[in-house]
């Protein structure tokens, strides 16, 4: 891309003119050199733009598992915990989250009291079927 124009003036000496005419020639070259290095920068930076987005994509995603790995690391640190106090102060874990009921269910009715306690026994089942709901 030609930014300098040459001179054409006749009344101009003709030496004068022609060196006129190679600084112009000279700097459209230089200035299209640093064009081309200014868009060979831009490529440049548009691959180093890719290649960020890459690596914050994946920083979110290590990020997001630190996060995932330290739930877990806080869970079991609270298992633990519950762990040390019932092997070394004797406390009650409960890991269900129920709380305990004076009512027993059915068929733990039904296996106390109707199932004979040998090895040919028949246990019932809470989601049994023919379990009746009511014992009377």
């Amino acid at each position: 891309m030609a930014v300098f124009a040459n001179e054409g003036n006749v009344s101009q000496d003709a030496n004068f003119r022609r060196h006129l005419d190679d600084n112009w020639d000279s700097g459209n070259r230089e200035f299209d050199k640093v064009e081309g290095l200014l868009n060979t920068l831009e490529d440049n930076l548009n691959d180093y733009r890719d290649e960020i987005h890459q690596l914050q994509e994946s920083f979110n995603n290590l990020k997001e598992q630190h996060t995932k790995d330290n739930e877990t690391i806080e869970k079991q640190d609270a298992r633990i915990s519950k762990l040390e106090d019932a092997v070394f102060n004797a406390v009650y874990i409960n890991d269900t989250d129920e709380l305990p009921t004076d009512t027993t269910s059915v068929s733990e009715d039904i296996n106390d009291t109707h199932v004979v306690d040998d090895d040919n026994a028949v246990i019932i089942e809470e989601s049994d079927p023919s379990l009746p709901y009511d014992i009377n």
